[in-house]
């Protein structure tokens, strides 16, 4: 890699800080319960501190920053027997560094919000309503929690409709339906949104749905696994649909969790999505044109070193010929001390973008995740 002997001691030392937090198992929640036992209340955090070293856009130099990548606090319990709530904050990019020469707005100050506001009522696995604040199912990776995740980091063309929807990290409000029929072998999810309302709040409702088979273990949670280290045998096969007005996006997806003899596991997830923004959307150039986005992860569990190589390729092929492509392709290693609850990982990534040069990427991320 270019320049890698001036990049080599800042993350040696970030490795050596960041190692000590992971000798210790956490095993408690902090939870309040009524007396009957019936209403709880869990409470917990999740804390990603992280050392990023990437070349600028001229690949002349390189852009450090040490910073917290997201800092969540996170309530959630059951009232009663058929009602749950799941409230999260997040304060993302934490310090990291702006770009701006002013010195007082150089780093990010931190904006604290609501991300996830979801209250469900369920009656038994074949109907669930979710309403608030929800992550939308456009593909597999992007409905996965970000404390669960396989690689550093979300697929970086995952979310490309969330700016457009007016969403937040793919949040949107509205209320949907989902279930788990047939055994548990199957998988649907309907829902009604506020999507990009114009003016006067005169568009049509954005609506989602998304169905997936199981043939095996089902992933009955809100949020996606992205891997669960060989603890279960998970096949999904998923289909999406995104729409409103003349927008429209179209996913398929497919992951893969494998037990292996010993405590190993094999973690693979393959995502497609078709954006199509059309002309719904104001802005000019269209701030969705019509295009491809692709994922591919993969990961192989060691469970006596509790260690994961892993890899991830994204590219997204713009149909418009004016426009330039990316990829994205990463290599790394995580160490799974006590799975997603502390885990640290390290991972290089090439970026290319069509007339620009390739750019040069190192992350290393510790976690830190109680709930």
């Amino acid at each position: 890699m270019r320049r890698w002997s001036r990049w080599l001691l800042p993350i040696v030392l970030t490795v050596l800080v960041a190692a000590p937090p992971m000798a210790t198992r956490v095993e408690a929640q902090w939870q309040i319960a009524t007396q009957d036992g019936k209403s709880t209340m869990k409470l917990g955090f999740l804390a990603q501190p992280q050392g990023e070293w990437i070349e600028t856009a001229d690949g002349e130099h390189t852009s450090q920053n040490l910073f917290l990548r997201r800092i969540r606090l996170i309530a959630g319990g059951n009232i009663g027997e058929q009602w749950s709530f799941f409230i999260e904050t997040d304060s993302p990019n934490l310090g990291k560094s702006t770009g701006d020469t002013d010195p007082k707005k150089s780093k990010d100050q931190g904006n604290i919000y609501l991300q996830d506001v979801i209250l469900t009522w369920s009656s038994r696995d074949a109907l669930k309503v979710d309403a608030g604040m929800l992550l939308i199912p456009v593909s597999h990776n992007t409905q996965q929690s970000a404390a669960s995740l396989l690689p550093v980091d979300y697929g970086p063309y995952s979310f490309s409709h969330s700016d457009p929807t007016t969403s937040r990290v793919g949040r949107d409000y509205g209320i949907q339906v989902r279930g788990y029929p047939f055994g548990k072998h199957m998988e649907y999810r309907a829902g009604v949104f506020q999507g990009y309302r114009g003016q006067d709040a005169a568009k049509p409702m954005r609506t989602v749905a998304r169905a997936v088979w199981y043939p095996f273990e089902a992933d009955t949670g809100f949020f996606y696994t992205g891997t669960t280290m060989g603890a279960k045998k998970i096949l999904s096969v998923g289909a999406s649909l995104d729409h409103q007005g003349g927008y429209q996006a179209v996913g398929a997806d497919v992951f893969y969790d494998q037990p292996i003899a010993g405590g190993d596991g094999l973690t693979l997830q393959g995502d497609f999505i078709r954006y199509d923004g059309g002309d719904f959307f104001p802005g000019s150039p269209a701030p969705l044109p019509r295009q491809d986005a692709l994922l591919l992860e993969g990961s192989y569990y060691f469970h006596s070193v509790r260690l994961g190589p892993f890899v991830q390729w994204a590219m997204r092929d713009l149909r418009d010929s004016t426009l330039a492509d990316e990829e994205k392709r990463q290599v790394g290693l995580a160490y799974w001390r006590d799975g997603h609850r502390m885990n640290l990982k390290l991972a290089w990534a090439r970026l290319t973008k069509d007339g620009l040069p390739d750019r040069d990427q190192i992350v290393l991320q510790a976690q830190i995740f109680m709930y």
